[in-house]
């Protein structure tokens, strides 16, 4: 398991289904495809659960296409 991503805006953590706090990253595990499951735990009734999320393109395969692996159109 991987180290959380420092999370700053709040839209980045979910809420608990329980009580509605905003939920903290716990952990983050690469799933396939492109996609990762991460780990939320709420601070206030201590709820945890794993979601599946898209991954980010940027550290993904999307790389070769942004440094231009698709070739130029002329």
């Amino acid at each position: 398991m991987r180290k959380p991503d420092p999370e700053l805006l709040p839209i980045q953590r979910p809420r608990c289904p329980t009580c509605q706090a905003r939920m903290l990253t716990l952990g983050i595990e690469d799933a396939p495809d492109g996609f990762e499951n991460r780990t939320f735990r709420c601070v206030k009734c201590h709820r945890t659960e794993t979601r599946l999320l898209a991954a980010d393109p940027i550290k993904t395969g999307a790389v070769g296409w942004l440094s231009g692996e698709l070739g130029r159109q002329e």
